[in-house]
């Protein structure tokens, strides 16, 4: 599974709770979705920290330029995205697609995509998500080790 630790060394700059020991069960695009453990990607329009919150996630990443909702908790970690969201997942698990399913399972970072269709990513980003994760030739750990 994806660790606190592995985040920050991409998105070093953050509010709330530094969690050392946190990891995540899911990796969630849309606030509406179950997201068990979830890390909670702001997409767009959706900006509904709280429904996100209530649907499981215990962390964000946030636009850094987008100003959080006033309701976000002290202790909940969010991690502020320079370049965008969707750019910083990307490179999340290009260094990390050894630890993230498309699938749940016990021991990987489960990524959920909206099954809404008024909440769908662009169809590059999701294929190129799904090439990094089903990939494992091409997948390194931050050591150049598969």
């Amino acid at each position: 599974m994806l660790t606190y630790e592995e985040i920050e060394k991409i998105l070093p700059v953050s509010k709330g709770i530094k969690n050392a020991g946190m990891s995540f069960a899911s990796i969630a695009f849309t606030s509406n979705e179950a997201q068990p453990k979830g890390l909670f990607i702001q997409n767009g329009e959706d900006e509904d920290l709280q429904v996100a919150i209530s649907n499981g996630a215990i962390a964000a990443v946030w636009p850094s330029k987008k100003e959080l909702p006033s309701y976000t908790p002290n202790h909940f970690p969010v991690f502020l995205a320079e370049g965008g969201t969707l750019l910083a997942v990307v490179k999340i698990l290009e260094e990390n697609c050894h630890k993230v399913s498309l699938e749940r399972k016990d021991d990987k970072t489960w990524v959920i995509f909206p099954a809404s269709q008024d909440q769908r990513l662009p169809n590059d980003l999701v294929e190129k998500v799904s090439q990094l994760i089903q990939s494992n030739e091409n997948c390194n750990d931050r050591n150049g080790v598969r």
